[in-house]
């Protein structure tokens, strides 16, 4: 019985130590990729198309 307990003791704390690692690193990746995004708006094309065909 006394083997029992130090066997689930020491899989509780295999288990919790994992999750905490695995926590810990799956943040540290989230913080890594909080740079602000930047988009560049460009003139759209095809209205300067149909304003070309309808001047002839």
């Amino acid at each position: 019985m006394k083997n029992l307990r130090k066997i689930i003791a020491l899989f509780l704390l295999i288990f919790i130590t994992g999750t905490v690692v695995t926590i810990i690193s799956i943040n540290k990746t989230l913080e890594k990729n909080t740079s602000p995004e930047t988009v560049e708006v460009s003139k759209d094309s095809i209205k300067d198309l149909k304003n070309d065909k309808k001047a002839v």
